[in-house]
């Protein structure tokens, strides 16, 4: 395998395996020389990559649940075992964005600079501490560094490591709900896609089945750059809406549901277009886990569902899981893929008609028993105190990363469009 140490090459692409996570999905990234590893969350909703930084003893995660308990120690990067490891400075464009500075001079004026060093740009000061904030009252806290990311990449079919030095990552001390680390793919100047220069031309991913969840075994492509956009054709595509008050989604418009072969449940205009204010659209984001659907738009979703499925309700697992419609459905041979439950479909801008694969809408919440299994739809309600991304005013609806296993996901940068294309994963991995 030939060692490369720049993206400056045309005909490049980057080819990531992808894995199956409890509640997404998970990149391996290697940082450092020589290179550290760590399992990420890809998510197309934010733009810092970061890992936990420190002994792995001293990374701090609250309210991140017994998996992630002070009992299992969480692999941390270890800033001095990286002989290319450096702080990134405070005169940095990475610094001026995680700061969300208007002035590009007040990183440098917050870590005590000197006006003749902070204005010619000569101050060698690091970028001050960062916090950074997710929907759901997640948030880490850091610094910023740069070290060499190693990616696996193909130039005319020939199969290269690919040392990019210089990548800025959030080197993370504590935080609060994210345990492991996660991988921006964002639209923002942090994100990874976009320091590896492949924003001006896109990047694909194809999920797996929630059911090779925490199999290392199974894994799928993320790829990035012109391959990722290659012999789309008869992929569903769905003009990509912009926003000017948060730029970095990934913005799609929702015109409605329908359920089997009925009529489409017509969402609210404001689904497929966004106001001066940034409120509207639908985006997507990896790092949601079910799709989020407005009221009363949801609840009529809902009804629909509730009218033409015929299964006795399990009420009991719906008050215990937090899930609206759970069903039981007849098992007699797992894995119980045999049922009536009707196909949803979303209908995008553009006259874009996306039929969900079943397993993608409804999922087994229990084991057979009796010949019975509860499977429960695992959609949820947008409630108006979400915050999504960490966005003040925003996104009306949200694809989440459950609703797009079994589907090939193309962002295609360069026509301002996303499409899709239900397939089994697992088989064009």
């Amino acid at each position: 395998m030939v060692i490369i140490n720049s993206t400056r090459f045309d005909f490049l692409d980057i080819i990531e395996p992808v894995t199956t996570y409890t509640d997404g999905y998970l990149l391996s990234l290697n940082l450092g020389m020589p290179p550290q590893v760590f399992q990420v969350y890809l998510d197309t909703g934010s733009d810092l990559t970061w890992v936990p930084c420190g002994t792995n003893s001293s990374y701090q995660c609250l309210e991140c649940g017994n998996e992630h308990s002070t009992s299992k120690p969480i692999p941390s990067f270890s800033p001095s075992q990286s002989s290319s490891n450096m702080k990134e400075l405070c005169g940095s464009r990475f610094c001026v964005d995680i700061h969300s500075s208007d002035n590009s001079h007040d990183p440098c004026a917050a870590v005590g600079c000197a006006i003749p060093s902070f204005m010619s740009g000569l101050c060698t000061r690091p970028c001050p501490p960062f916090s950074y904030t997710y929907g759901g009252g997640a948030l880490v806290l850091g610094s910023l560094a740069k070290d060499i990311v190693t990616l696996h990449g193909s130039i005319f079919g020939i199969a290269i490591l690919l040392d990019v030095p210089g990548f800025c990552f959030g080197c993370v001390g504590s935080s609060i709900r994210e345990p492991i680390g996660i991988a921006g793919f964002g639209k923002g100047i942090l994100s990874l896609p976009s320091q590896l220069g492949f924003l001006d031309k896109g990047f694909s991913h194809c999920f797996l089945g929630f059911r090779f969840a925490r199999n290392p075994n199974f894994t799928s492509s993320l790829i990035m750059g012109d391959l990722a956009l290659s012999a789309k054709d008869d992929f569903l595509f769905t003009p990509m809406l912009k926003s000017i008050t948060n730029p970095n989604f990934y913005y799609i418009g929702l015109e409605g549901v329908s359920i089997g072969d009925g009529a489409a449940i017509a969402a609210p205009p404001s689904l497929s277009s966004i106001d001066s204010e940034g409120n509207g659209g639908m985006i997507v984001d990896t790092g949601t886990t079910y799709t989020h659907l407005p009221d009363p738009f949801y609840t009529a979703i809902l009804s629909s569902l509730a009218s033409v499925i015929l299964y006795e309700r399990s009420y009991d697992l719906e008050m215990r899981t937090g899930f609206d419609l759970c069903f039981k459905i007849p098992c007699t041979h797992t894995p119980c893929t045999q049922d009536e439950l009707p196909l949803i479909n979303f209908h995008f801008l553009g006259d874009v008609k996306l039929t969900l694969p079943k397993d993608s809408c409804y999922y087994a919440v229990t084991a057979p028993k009796n010949s019975v299994v509860v499977k429960c739809l695992l959609f949820q309600r947008m409630d108006d105190e979400d915050d999504v991304g960490g966005a003040n005013n925003g996104p009306g609806a949200v694809l989440g990363s459950f609703q797009m296993q079994n589907v090939e996901v193309v962002y295609d940068m360069e026509a301002g469009r996303i499409g899709f294309q239900p397939k089994d994963c697992a088989l064009h991995s």
